[in-house]
């Protein structure tokens, strides 16, 4: 699954929804990196700036994030085809 394809897909609200679902695995800056990303869509600089984050920390972690989303994403299909 191409997950930034995916995210990027979807319209503001269901992005949302989803990403209020995955607050409980993401950390705070990861949750607020997704959300400036796909539904804001800032530049990596300035969301950096604005959660005091160095652009490196802002890449690592969004790739984390993208990670775990993957695997909320995944979760939520298992349970829509049970």
């Amino acid at each position: 699954m191409n997950t930034p394809k995916y995210l990027k897909n979807l319209d503001k609200i269901t992005l949302k929804k989803l990403l209020e679902i995955a607050k409980g695995d993401l950390s705070e800056d990861e949750y607020w990196i997704l959300y400036y990303c796909y539904v804001e869509k800032r530049m990596a600089e300035n969301t950096a700036a604005k959660l005091h984050i160095s652009r490196s920390k802002y890449f690592i972690s969004k790739s984390i994030a993208l990670i775990k989303m993957e695997y909320v994403i995944k979760k939520l299909d298992k349970i829509q085809t049970l």
